[in-house]
């Protein structure tokens, strides 16, 4: 039997062709580009991590509304929250009103990782347009956003 491991550049096969397989493709783009000289600048941060930052709002949001929003459960978003703020990048607080209801923000410097998420986000964007030519480029973002509604 052969490893996918010693095969070298994309696995070949059924997955190589089927949407599921092109999608993932693309999206292993966007993810390197963000991740590309992230470790340098922003310790600690995986793409997921990026995800949430850029999800709190500038007055912050409750756990259980970001849960929401990122199709996770409030436990396991509120590990992720607690794995930002001991890494300095967001912070949160009970609410004085109802103490169950924990509020968090991005710091300054959860500020700075999600301005470097979208920043990376928007160079593949440019990258995509460019190559692709900017009519058939708006195609795709429609049909993507049509695909996702």
């Amino acid at each position: 039997m052969t490893s996918v491991n010693d095969v070298p550049g994309r696995v070949q096969g059924p997955w190589s062709g089927h949407i599921a397989g092109l999608l993932g493709a693309a999206l292993k783009r966007i993810r390197e580009e963000i991740l590309a000289s992230s470790e340098e600048l922003y310790p600690g941060l995986r793409v997921s991590h990026y995800r949430l930052l850029e999800m709190i709002p500038p007055d912050g949001a409750r756990i259980t509304d970001l849960a929401e929003v990122a199709v996770m459960t409030k436990q396991g978003l509120g590990q992720h929250v607690d794995y930002l703020q001991r890494l300095g990048y967001a912070e949160s607080d009970r609410l004085r009103a109802d103490r169950r209801v924990r509020l968090v923000r991005r710091t300054p410097k959860g500020d700075e990782a999600a301005a470097y998420s979208q920043a990376a986000i928007e160079r593949v964007e440019q990258i995509w347009s460019t190559r692709l030519g900017p009519a058939r480029y708006e195609a795709l973002r429609e049909t993507l956003r049509e695909l996702g509604s």
